[in-house]
């Protein structure tokens, strides 16, 4: 493995040497910010007449093909003074531009802007020159973009999955770090669609947001707090410092938030057999209380603008989750009433959480650019749920739930430029150790119910590489990452052979774009990877009430995803559709447990399945008003024949119509609509549901303080309702959320200084399985 891995990185870089070795390279900057320039002209002057150019790209870079040691070039921007300088090709050239005080005084610019674009394998919004720049959070800005959907507090790309999130190339590694970023301080987002292999396999969708990194030396930052009123009163406070001097950031970050729901729950459930049908039919309440904090603080340097390093340290922690329910319960045995009881359960669950992560970036020659990042993490959860059951006697059931884990990894990833574009590159190492107890304290009325324990152990060792390249209006990509995967599994401390594996894996990467002036389009395909949570791979049986219990699956296989995606621009559309085929996918399937009146729920694989999924969205706009509106289909080619063949390949439609108003005064107003149709996801069966959402957003003191009132599901119609019919077990649940809400939220930010923190992760994928 050391021999390839020396060849691999030999290898490129001979090659890089060999490549550009004619080229001169640099980046333009604003003097004052250290900002990139984009679309900067670049023009080479021979006896001081312009003879060949180029532009610089998104990041401010160019380069330029020379035989010659050094070039004159002229710099040009608009705003900007033009300067003359002396590029050479034995260095990396950093030119600083000043921003012209009279030109910028005298230019009136009217143009229409596109808001979007297609780049860098997906569709960028430009959120500075939209009205959604007024939102007030990154989470309200993501929840607006096109092909982008909000379910509670999680976000999906359709047809894609839970997309990893990027804040200026750092990984967002909890939720609130959206609610601390302002949608003023936010200048564009991407949705990548078809990520390149740099990214891990498990990945199926990214979002990179860019901000700005607003200048100023001191003491500055903001504080957030929000209030939700529902049922019950829930609330969420920060406050997000950072102290800047010369080079060097030092920040601190603090999270807290109380959140308490109301749950309204009605179950049935039938069990047939060929003895009897046992009905089971609950009608009851839950209560959810959560108590969580999140803590943050580090250091960055920059040593100038080719060299920075940094490192933090992140602490999490749920000292307080409970969840009280009560369910009344009747049980019908072939239509007979049996059994009446009360099941009232209380799950207490403590949790904490280690992180830390060091970085190093920079450029280390002309040709070459480094990111080399480090995660250590460590955690454990403390999960206990004790469920009293009255009949005639009561019968007590007391479990505890026990997890400790540690996780190693690494990341190097080495960009080269090739012929005029870039080839990327790296390798990746990370170590998991993660140890689950299951420990039965009392099993009145349960006796199967047993205490087991189980330790999991992988290594991971993970090779890539991606060239892409443009030709006028065409862009390719070709990539591929190479995973060896190394897993042991023991019980009660003895190795399971049957469970312990090594995979050996190739994952292809492609996509092809065309960019014209009124049309833009790409065809991408992407391999990934789903391993199985280490949760779901424990061994132990979960009481949930007399009548339903839970497993995991020691033997689930990871699940293998080919990806064949198409996106289209055309004027104020925007098209999507992607077809997904499916091996070893992992279900959540009820069976009968033994010979027992008594539902098992176990994952298992399904061999093969596939799903199409398609989506449009025509954004045009009409004065203060700018709508759009969005419609789509999923449908799932899938059937499961374990005891009989059954299809659940009905489709569903999704849609949504989002109106946002500019008012006078610099009040924004915006009425939401969104919703789906009945149709199956997977092996479930999902009723149609609809909600309205409304928000008004004002600024005020130059957009330092940001005041948002919403209304979530003003009409109350927003539902939780599906089913289930796997032979032999049929199952309906109907849930009241607590969705109906009125939210305040307040934000105030100053003297703005934003970390130029540059670090990126080593482990995401495996750092969610946890």
């Amino acid at each position: 493995m050391r021999k390839l891995l020396t060849a691999f990185i030999l290898f490129f870089s001979l090659l890089s040497v060999t490549l550009h070795a004619q080229q001169i390279k640099g980046r333009v900057i604003d003097k004052t910010t250290s900002e990139p320039l984009p679309f900067a002209n670049i023009v080479v002057l021979d006896n001081n007449t312009a003879a060949t150019g180029t532009v610089t790209d998104a990041d401010g870079n160019f380069a330029l093909a020379s035989e010659a040691e050094t070039k004159n070039i002229k710099i040009s921007y608009l705003g900007y003074i033009t300067k003359d300088t002396i590029a050479s090709r034995s260095t990396f050239n950093t030119i600083m531009l000043a921003q012209d005080a009279n030109l910028l005084d005298e230019v009136v610019i009217k143009a229409t802007r596109k808001i979007f674009k297609m780049e860098n394998g997906g569709i960028s919004t430009d959120v500075a020159n939209s009205p959604l720049s007024s939102l007030g959070t990154a989470n309200d800005v993501l929840e607006k973009l096109p092909f982008v959907v909000k379910d509670g507090d999680a976000l999906s790309v359709l047809g894609k999955g839970t997309p990893l999130i990027y804040i200026n190339n750092r990984l967002v590694r909890n939720a609130n770090e959206l609610e601390r970023l302002s949608s003023t301080n936010i200048k564009k987002v991407t949705v990548i669609t078809n990520p390149g292999p740099e990214y891990d396999a498990t990945v199926s969708a990214v979002i990179r947001i860019e901000a700005t990194r607003p200048p100023g030396e001191g003491l500055g930052g903001e504080v957030f707090g929000k209030l939700d009123f529902r049922n019950k009163l829930s609330s969420t406070t920060s406050v997000d410092l950072n102290y800047r001097i010369n080079n060097l950031d030092i920040f601190g970050y603090y999270w807290y938030n109380d959140n308490r729901r109301k749950v309204e729950n009605y179950l049935e459930r039938l069990l047939e057999t060929d003895q009897q049908a046992t009905n089971v039919i609950g009608d009851g309440v839950e209560m959810h209380h959560y108590e969580n904090h999140y803590a943050e603080g580090g250091l960055n340097y920059m040593f100038n603008e080719n060299h920075s390093i940094g490192g933090k340290y992140i602490y999490e922690t749920s000292p307080k989750t409970n969840i009280n329910l009560d369910l009344p319960t009747r049980v019908y045995i072939n239509n007979t009433l049996a059994d009446e009881l009360c099941s009232t359960s209380l799950f207490e669950m403590d949790s904490r959480s280690h992180l830390l992560n060091a970085y190093y970036t920079g450029s280390l020659a002309t040709w070459l650019k480094v990111q080399l990042d480090f995660d250590y993490a460590s955690g454990d959860s403390k999960n206990r749920q004790t469920s009293l059951t009255t009949r005639t006697d009561e019968e007590t059931v007391a479990t505890r739930s026990l997890q400790d884990y540690d996780l190693y990894a690494a990341k190097l990833t080495l960009t080269t430029p090739v012929w005029g574009s870039e080839l990327k590159y790296g390798i990746e190492y990370s170590r998991t150790t993660n140890e689950q107890n299951y420990i039965v304290d009392d099993n009145e009325g349960a006796e199967d119910l047993e205490s087991n324990t189980n330790l999991s152990k992988q290594k991971l060792f993970a090779a890539f590489a991606n060239y892409s390249r443009s030709i006028n209006k065409w862009a390719f990509s070709l990539g591929a990452r190479f995973e060896n995967v190394n897993f042991d599994y023991f019980e009660n401390a003895n190795r399971v052979d049957e469970q312990s594996r090594t995979y050996n894996d190739f994952f292809p990467t492609a996509s092809i774009s065309y960019q014209g002036e009124k049309i833009q389009m790409m065809l991408g395909y992407r391999a990934t990877i789903s391993r199985p949570s280490y949760y779901q791979l424990r061994n132990g049986i979960q009481f949930d009430d007399p009548y339903t219990y839970e497993t995991g699956n020691p033997y689930l296989k990871p699940t293998k995803v080919s990806d064949i995606s198409y996106s289209l621009l055309w004027r104020d559309v925007k098209f999507m559709a992607s077809y997904k085929i499916y091996s070893n996918r992992t279900l959540f399937v009820p069976q009968q447990y033994k010979d027992m009146n008594i539902v098992l729920y176990r994952p298992e694989n399904l061999k093969n399945s596939q799903n199409l999924s398609v989506s449009a969205y025509y954004s045009p706009r009409f004065g203060i008003w700018k709508p759009t509106v969005g419609m789509g289909v999923s449908k799932d080619f899938l059937a499961y024949t374990a005891v009989r063949k059954e299809k659940f390949d009905d489709p569903y439609l999704f849609y949504s119509f989002q109106n946002t108003f500019e008012l006078p005064a610099g009040f924004v107003l915006m009425a939401d609509i969104q919703g789906r149709t009945k149709g199956h996801s997977a092996l479930m069966y999902m009723y149609d549901n609809f909600s309205l959402n409304m928000r008004l957003t004002k600024k005020f003191f130059n957009d330092k303080l940001i005041l948002n009132l919403q209304g979530q599901d003003v009409l109350g119609t927003s539902k939780s309702k599906y089913g289930m019919n796997v032979y032999p077990v049929t199952s309906l649940a109907d849930k009241k959320n607590d969705t109906q809400a009125v939210i305040l939220s307040v934000r105030y930010k100053f003297n703005a200084t934003r970390s130029k923190y540059k670090g990126e992760s080593a482990s995401e994928a495996e750092r969610g399985r946890l």
